[in-house]
């Protein structure tokens, strides 16, 4: 039965264009993962209930995504259709759901698995890509543990359909005044000269992906060390994620055989929502997050604090010209192109810069969980995300924080397993003590 007011399709915006293509071109695996460890027993059938009212809370959850030529869309599917909850029996069930793919094409766009372990009770989100970024791990585990919480004092609770606000990029984009403009257009200027320049970059030498046996690689950082790092990091003016960045490219030296000529570049999502109002009904799940670069060149300084400080120089100076928006002028060309072209394109520019040994690592910070989104009756003992993964010669970095905890996770095939794990623990050996 249709849910009064809630439409049969939902038209695909520009961000689910250029999701989608990146999709078809093969570039990785678009499903992103949140876990939360509890130490009591969660309700499985209280769980599976405010999973289903989820689904009538975001349409959009409970859609495929429809490309037909032209034509990309969101289609409705049945309460049938709609199998997102899944009980884990033991470990090896619970490592093959971690690498589970939410197929966008089929749906439902997320997917909920619950791992009630001796003495741990782990629930894990799953979110595909292509409706939405990291940000909807917030709003969809926020809205699911307050369903949760509700239904067991009022088990006919049904949270308020979202079915209005924009899920465009160009929300952002239009309230920008008028003299923003060539500050963009110099700004991407910019950045394609830098993309240049050096002419390789320097990435973690990892095999070809292989899909059928690979798995993450987590390593946890205590609270107590990250207030030191925060505090650390003061005297030069620097953010955690700086560190974090300073960090990697240390360790991208230390792992990835570094000549001396290859480029020590960084790319990183910025949440736009963080930076630039948004427009009403900021709910609506939806992909707002854009590239932004860090490129030291050649120089990585001769210690971290050195390293630091560039990048903490450089990401001061992003912040003050529209930062995150330096390709946001290219949207609407590459939106405006027929999907099979987009496709092509995409695919083109990828296989171009992976011939040409330019292909920059990703760090995507969805920075922290707050304990109110994932209270499940009580708070969790820990919680992090585990990102997409990006194929080789790409490599994608996921960051996130609980209570100050900060976890970092990459998907890796099984093959470079020990490479991986000897990038993370250098890392952690990078940040400050």
């Amino acid at each position: 039965m249709k849910t009064q007011g809630v439409p049969d399709t939902i038209p695909a915006t520009d961000g689910d264009y250029i999701l989608a293509s990146a999709i078809d071109s093969h570039l990785g695996l678009f499903t992103g993962n949140m876990a939360a460890v509890f130490t009591h027993q969660i309700d499985a059938e209280r769980l599976a209930q405010a999973l289903a009212r989820i689904f009538d809370m975001w349409p959009i959850l409970g859609c495929r995504f429809v490309v037909q030529g032209n034509r990309l869309f969101w289609e409705r599917i049945s309460k049938a259709e709609r199998q997102a909850f899944f009980m884990i029996h033991n470990e090896q069930e619970f490592e093959t759901f971690c690498t589970r793919q939410v197929d966008s094409r089929i749906g439902p766009q997320i997917n909920l698995g619950l791992f009630p372990a001796p003495g741990n009770s782990i629930i894990l989100l799953k979110l595909s890509h292509q409706v939405s970024d990291g940000r909807g791990f917030a709003l969809i585990s926020r809205a699911l543990s307050t369903t949760y919480n509700r239904l067991l004092q009022d088990p006919a609770y049904t949270p308020k359909p979202i079915i209005q606000g924009s899920r465009s990029g160009s929300q952002i984009v239009r309230q920008l005044p008028w003299s923003a403009l060539p500050i963009m257009v110099m700004n991407c200027i910019k950045l394609a000269w830098s993309h240049k320049h050096p002419r390789s970059t320097l990435t973690l030498p990892l095999a070809p992906w292989d899909n059928t046996a690979w798995s993450y690689r987590v390593r946890h950082i205590s609270a107590s060390r990250t207030n030191r790092i925060i505090s650390w990091v003061k005297q030069y003016q620097a953010t955690l994620n700086d560190a974090i960045l300073a960090a990697q490219l240390r360790a991208l030296v230390h792992c990835g055989h570094w000549n001396g000529t290859a480029g020590l570049r960084i790319q990183m999502t910025v949440d736009l929502r963080s930076w630039y109002g948004r427009a009403p009904a900021e709910d609506a799940l939806c992909n707002l997050s854009a590239f932004e670069y860090v490129n030291l060149g050649t120089d990585l300084g001769t210690d971290f604090g050195a390293t630091l400080q560039r990048i903490a120089a450089i990401t001061r100076e992003r912040k003050r010209s529209y930062f995150g928006l330096s390709e946001a002028l290219l949207v609407p060309l590459v939106t405006a192109l027929p999907y099979r072209w987009l496709v092509r394109l995409v695919g083109t520019v990828a296989r171009a810069k992976a011939a040409r040994n330019n292909v920059p690592c990703l760090l995507t910070n969805t920075g922290p969980i707050a304990p109110e989104n994932v209270t499940f009756d009580q708070p969790p003992r820990a919680a992090w995300v585990l990102p997409h993964v990006l194929f080789p010669p790409a490599f994608c970095l996921g960051v996130s924080s609980y209570n100050k905890a900060i976890s970092l996770a990459a998907g890796v095939s099984h093959r470079d397993v020990a490479l991986v794990d000897s990038f993370l623990d250098q890392m952690v050996a990078e940040l400050p003590a």
